[in-house]
């Protein structure tokens, strides 16, 4: 089964909305993809700096693992 693109950023979404991460993000943050440092994404357990998190308007988050670019620097854009 090849899963588009969309499903996956779909699945994603609705992950992000339900909760199902421990993570957090500030609500009314633009939806989208940021790393650790940036200051949408709230620490707390299983909260990691060099992960990549979507965050949604509502505050819900989705931990989608270590991103290099995250671990390079705390410059990178907010969101990606």
């Amino acid at each position: 089964m090849k899963l588009s693109i969309v499903n996956v950023l779909v699945t994603g979404l609705l992950l992000a909305a339900a909760g199902v991460d421990a993570c957090k993000c500030r609500e009314g943050s633009k939806q989208g993809q940021y790393c650790g440092h940036c200051p949408q994404v709230l620490g707390g357990d299983g909260f990691v700096w060099d992960h990549v998190y979507e965050c949604n308007p509502s505050g819900g988050c989705h931990d989608y693992g270590y991103r290099k670019q995250c671990a390079g620097s705390s410059s990178n854009p907010c969101p990606f």
